[in-house]
């Protein structure tokens, strides 16, 4: 059930994202005229614990939506990147100014599969420890905060926690937690 590409076309590129315009034809012939998929860099996500286990998140807001909300520290897959671990790393030092002694990937997926190519890439960390000040890109505005598992949970239930890779990030994390029986209080 795999779809033929009869015409493409980018209809708008900038340094963030592209728009591309197809027509496609169906497995049963049927022609879609007008499909259209955003391109954008490949994404890391971390939930980070601290020796103590507080997860690592960050307050930021977010001019899309105008909310002010906590998220997991991501971020783009730099082209350069080949490693997504490196990039994970990365974005959580220049977010945060902290670095994880152990670093796992988690979960692969799409970030919106029906109008997005990108994927999007869950890492759980432990032994977080702060190690630098923050660096930010100008385009950010954003400040570190840790909190207990017990807190994190609430802050998903009050809905203080509203970006969609956040809130899976920490529900992966619970899962994988209570699968190794780490799970912090």
């Amino acid at each position: 059930m795999t779809w033929k590409v009869l015409k493409s076309e980018e209809i708008l590129k900038n340094k963030f994202f592209s728009v591309q315009k197809d027509t496609c034809e169906k497995s049963n012939g049927d022609i879609v005229k007008d499909y259209y998929t955003v391109h954008r860099p490949h994404v890391a996500i971390i939930a980070a614990f601290t020796p103590d286990m507080q997860l690592v998140m960050i307050h930021q807001y977010r001019h899309p939506v105008k909310s002010l909300d906590y998220e997991l520290p991501a971020g783009f897959i730099e082209p350069y990147e080949t490693d997504i671990a490196q990039t994970a790393k990365r974005e959580l030092l220049e977010e945060t100014g902290y670095e994880c002694e152990s670093l796992e990937k988690i979960q692969e997926t799409f970030s919106s599969a029906g109008f997005m190519s990108n994927h999007v890439n869950f890492f759980i960390g432990f032994n977080a420890k702060k190690i630098a000040g923050q660096k930010l890109d100008k385009n950010e505005e954003l400040k570190p905060y840790l909190f207990s598992w017990t807190e994190a949970l609430k802050l998903l239930e009050t809905e203080k926690v509203k970006d969609l890779g956040s809130v899976a990030g920490i529900l992966l994390a619970k899962k994988y937690l209570e699968k190794h029986g780490n799970l912090p209080r």
